[in-house]
């Protein structure tokens, strides 16, 4: 019978409307922890910038982001599925939808076209060694344009409680069960994205590592305690004993976080800039 692993071989979540809601509340709580959307040192004052959102998913980082920028920019927004962004009719009039995986070669007429490329939360989606997928980045890039790269350090996780006697053992097993160590949602490779970026040759790397506070902390993780839930409905079909199992866990979890007791998760803004020659 099929074990949590079998079924979170292609993307782990569920790509409904629950999940396009807790993308956009992440969006904005993942702002609240860093301060921005955009990191402070890219530039967006310049008239007719292009902007590339890889894996945008609902379009919620370049919705947020259009306000802040000249009328004159062109967002693109790129991925396997476009319509988590709702119909074109219904986004800023300077942003577009493309399908494209980042996995695959970059069409021709991508190359070298955009001055600002954006990529979050993709820890659970590569599979195996992210280099292929920088590298098609990096091509995106016009010489001098910047990418910024955001994720997760899932292997430095922690279980924060606000006191000692604070249980903890249901989010220990709940994590376990739905996240499990041999899989590509435990990689270790998102704490090096910045010596990876300067193996690529960008420039001006930076790492810019936040946990957040307790509040924002804890809002992220009711934010994301939903994606369990989703991992059992994955397994529901092939293997009810476990979905069942792993339903009741979350609940009980849920208990254990209203008692003072949350994941705690490094996150990261990776920034680098590709040379001019």
């Amino acid at each position: 019978m099929a074990e949590v692993k079998d079924v979170l071989e292609d993307y782990p979540l569920s790509r409904d409307f629950v999940d396009f809601s807790r993308l956009n509340l992440q969006h904005y709580l993942w702002k609240e922890i860093f301060g921005y959307a955009l990191h402070p040192k890219i530039s967006r004052d310049r008239k007719l910038l292009r902007i590339a959102d890889v894996g945008t998913g609902t379009g919620i980082w370049l919705r947020d982001l259009a306000s802040q920028l000249d009328a004159s920019a062109e967002l693109l927004g790129l991925d396997t599925d476009i319509t988590q962004a709702g119909p074109p009719e219904w986004l800023p009039v300077n942003m577009s939808l493309r399908e494209w995986s980042v996995f695959t070669d970059v069409p021709d007429d991508l190359i070298a076209k955009f001055d600002i490329v954006h990529l979050r939360l993709f820890c659970w989606v590569i599979k195996d060694d992210p280099e292929p997928v920088l590298k098609n980045l990096i091509k995106l890039l016009k010489p001098g344009g910047y990418l910024q790269w955001s994720d997760v350090d899932v292997q430095s996780m922690q279980i924060v409680t606000s006191s000692p006697d604070v249980p903890r053992d249901k989010l220990v097993a709940l994590w376990d069960e739905t996240v499990p160590e041999d899989t590509r949602l435990r990689p270790g490779w998102s704490r090096d994205l910045a010596g990876l970026f300067e193996k690529h040759g960008l420039q001006g790397v930076e790492a810019d590592w936040q946990i957040g506070k307790h509040d924002t902390r804890l809002a992220m993780h009711w934010c994301n305690l939903q994606a369990h839930e989703m991992v059992a409905a994955r397994l529901r079909e092939v293997n009810p004993q476990k979905a069942s199992e792993i339903d009741a866990l979350v609940q009980a979890a849920a208990a254990e976080s209203r008692k003072g007791a949350m994941y705690s998760i490094p996150r990261v803004n990776a920034i680098g800039k590709k040379p001019l020659a």
